[in-house]
């Protein structure tokens, strides 16, 4: 039994392995091509992009529940149910998102001020992306909750191959718009967020293709009773929460590095393009134990639920170990081509040795947590994750900033992980048949 779960979470996981690699790269690429504009643009880049996961967390008030309500569906053979929530979500996260982006649209001057605090030129550099990447939310709702349905239906091929033309495309065109190529203007970091959001749109009629050969297009313009996409808020709502928990912990975490200085910013920003290439492949663990978690749920199999969330966790520890091993040990080399000074790339080369040793710890959390969601229990993983977050990083932060710079704030991540990581393990071990539940 537990070769046959290994063989079923690495079938379903590695297409979107690569497609998680992929959009490292995506984030490395515009870092690259946004370090030949100078310091300050990298650390403007780096802060509006915290800032940006701080509304974008609406998303997860969609993908998250949908997964889960669609992954369910799915194993319970009600597939025109999957349709339906589909198009629901679609339908209302476009008009929740366009109402969205408009009013932060107008508020961001203000927003970035807040973060940045008295530094005039960053926050204007910041403004130019940040508006551009705001204002592509709604794109950006519609092209994920596609993805989480093919995602939640096992059919992760396919989001690979949408996911890698999309990058394929924001990696020709970042040098076009940032630099100014073949007679068109220099944008700058205008042009990085332009990519970036016809990068996004790309993936829509792609995505749209793949549902249909999959059999699982939305049904749109019609809706459910009961509503299908309460229940997807309902789910949705604690893992929207804890994504907002988090962004705004991260953003007051990124404005405490942001007082050590542009270098020290500017380092992050590069330390944490460079380490997603580890956890952003922490979110395909995390995603694939939330869709086999959740059909076998479906299914009405609570002991092999576990028994595979289990499976999932075990592969996340050994590959993000052995990666985080290695890029901590190559951090002198990997940063190099992206840090446009000496004291930068030290400054980053020191982040990832305690990024890369702390992907053991940061594989449990994720992944545990994906796999309590796909049980239909998505309130405890946010628990954990948002009391872990302020307790074991943005307090210690706080106090170890003053005396040891963007260093103390980094030891306080590592601290972080791993106090998350074990509480969740020792939760899911002992409580998971109390906590997964059937929500279809």
């Amino acid at each position: 039994m537990p070769r046959s779960l290994a063989r079923e979470v690495a079938k379903i996981t590695w297409p979107m392995l690569i497609s998680e690699i992929s959009e490292s790269v995506y984030s490395i690429v515009d870092t690259f091509f946004v370090s030949f504009l100078g310091t300050e643009a990298l650390a403007a880049v780096g802060a509006s992009s915290y800032l940006s996961w701080l509304f974008f967390v609406i998303i997860a008030l969609f993908s998250t529940g949908l997964l889960v309500v669609v992954s369910q569906s799915y194993g319970a053979g009600e597939v025109n149910k999957a349709r339906k929530a589909l198009g629901e979500a679609i339908i209302v996260g476009v008009l929740v998102t366009t109402a969205i982006s408009i009013a932060v649209y107008f508020f961001a001057p203000f927003l970035l001020r807040m973060l940045l605090g008295n530094n005039p030129e960053v926050v204007k550099i910041a403004l130019s992306y940040f508006s551009i990447r705001i204002l592509g939310l709604p794109l950006q709702l519609i092209a994920m909750s596609m993805d989480s349905t093919l995602r939640a239906v096992g059919a992760t091929r396919y989001s690979m191959i949408a996911v890698i033309a999309s990058t394929a495309s924001n990696t020709m065109l970042d040098p076009i718009l940032i630099l100014g190529l073949y007679g068109l203007p220099k944008l700058g970091v205008r042009g990085a967020a332009l990519a970036t959001i016809l990068a996004i749109t790309l993936m829509i009629p792609i995505e749209l293709f793949f549902l249909d050969k999959t059999g699982i297009l939305p049904i749109l313009g019609t809706f459910s009773k009961p509503l299908l996409v309460t229940r997807i808020f309902s789910i949705g709502l604690p893992a929207a929460l804890e994504r907002a928990i988090f962004a705004l912990g991260n953003n007051v975490y990124i404005g405490l590095i942001a007082r050590c200085g542009e270098e020290a910013l500017a380092a992050h920003h590069i330390g944490v393009r460079i380490e997603s290439f580890i956890y952003m492949p922490g979110f395909a663990f995390s995603i694939a134990a939330a869709s086999l978690v959740g059909q076998k749920i479906g299914a009405g199999n609570i002991g092999e639920a576990k028994k595979v969330g289990w499976e999932a966790t075990k592969l996340a520890v050994i590959i993000m170990t052995v990666m985080g091993i290695s890029i901590a040990v190559m951090s002198h080399y990997l940063v190099k081509p992206f840090a446009p000074e000496h004291s930068v790339a030290v400054l980053a080369s020191t982040y990832l040795i305690l990024a890369g040793l702390s992907e053991t710890g940061l594989a449990l959390a994720m992944t545990i947590s994906g796999s309590i969601r796909g049980g239909g229990n998505t309130l405890v993983p946010m628990l954990i994750n948002a009391a872990g977050l302020y307790l074991f990083r943005i307090v210690p932060a706080t106090l170890l900033v003053p005396i040891y710079g963007a260093v103390g704030a980094w030891i306080a991540m590592f601290v972080d992980v791993y106090m998350r990581g074990l509480i969740l393990s020792i939760m899911y071990s002992m409580f998971f048949e109390k906590l997964a539940k059937k929500i279809v």
